[in-house]
């Protein structure tokens, strides 16, 4: 018992004995700038006119974020708007109307629903559903526009992601700039 009260004694002061700091040494050489506006991102918008689903695309596009020059991080949301309608104008342009995927319509022989899946390196819109996609009107299979919004994981999870105005205004974009893509 007498060596380990020993043995402790010593460690102590052999361990508080170090504990002084010396002087400061020079400081180190500057260390390479960062990248501008990292971890400040706000997000990307991307508007996809006219896209048509058909038997011959099997009523889906693949949009790889490469061809459109788009970096994706793995954390980042993706999400995917339809345009349903306009409303009127503000500032000459169109009110859009967008509502967020999936969307599903009932029509005579079934349902249709918008849907779409994403990775950091692509996403895909397609249509599924019961009815005969065959026999729809052209409105729902033509011509459509889809909105692709990209954002930081952090910041989607503060958003009401349904409404687009929220999203646009907390991204502090205006509508005239959101880039106008193609497939």
């Amino acid at each position: 018992m007498k060596k380990i009260f020993t043995l402790l004694f010593v460690s102590t002061i052999l361990f508080s004995s170090c504990s002084e700091e010396g002087p400061r040494g020079p400081e180190g050489p500057q260390g390479p700038p960062g990248e501008d506006g990292a971890g400040s991102r706000t997000g990307l918008v991307l508007d996809f006119n006219p896209v048509d689903l058909n038997a011959g695309n099997d009523y889906s596009i693949l949009i790889d974020f490469n061809d459109q020059d788009v970096t994706v991080r793995e954390t980042d949301a993706v999400f995917v708007y339809l345009k349903v309608d306009e409303d009127g104008t503000a500032d000459g342009l169109p009110v859009e109307v967008f509502r967020l995927l999936p969307q599903t319509y009932y029509v005579e022989d079934g349902e249709v629903q918008y849907n779409y899946d994403f990775t950091f390196f692509d996403v895909s819109i397609f249509m599924d559903g019961t009815a005969n996609f065959e026999n729809l009107d052209p409105a729902y299979t033509q011509d459509q526009v889809f909105r692709v919004v990209i954002l930081p994981a952090s910041m989607a999870a503060s958003l009401d992601t349904s409404n687009m105005n929220n999203v646009l205004k907390a991204m502090n974009v205006q509508e005239k700039e959101v880039k106008k893509a193609s497939l």
